[in-house]
């Protein structure tokens, strides 16, 4: 798959602001970009092989029974090389290359998310401010 070609992202997260604004920031740059702001709501889209996620950004604690981290091990299932974005309050270590972001605003969970596969992709990160 050529990294070069627009991603389908999906962003979880409870705050809707900081969610609506990191979806923008990536549709900005020509991506699909879905949202959840439940673990349970997002898990089923990672479960829909008819529209597969891309790549995945997430909160480590959200709302329900399924947290951030479940979600990486279900997207793992299907993209077992790829990172997960998850921002998480703690500096946590990932055995998967996970890429852990503490205290993330949208324009670092910007370049988090697009850092996950900048290095195959050829296109410039712009500001997201």
């Amino acid at each position: 798959m050529s990294i070069g070609r627009s991603q389908r992202i999906l962003i979880v997260d409870d705050n809707p602001d900081f969610r609506t604004k990191l979806a923008l920031c990536l549709h900005d740059q020509g991506h699909e970009v879905i949202t959840a702001e439940t673990g349970e709501r997002a898990f089923v889209m990672l479960r829909d092989r008819d529209r597969p996620v891309d790549w995945l950004y997430t909160r480590a604690s959200l709302p329900g029974l399924i947290d951030g981290w479940i979600l990486a091990d279900e997207y793992h299932e299907t993209h077992r090389n790829r990172a997960v974005v998850i921002s998480s309050s703690g500096a946590q270590g990932s055995s998967r290359g996970n890429i852990i972001v503490t205290q993330p605003t949208p324009p670092t969970a910007f370049k988090a998310i697009l850092g996950a596969f900048s290095a195959a992709s050829q296109g410039s990160i712009e500001n997201c401010g």
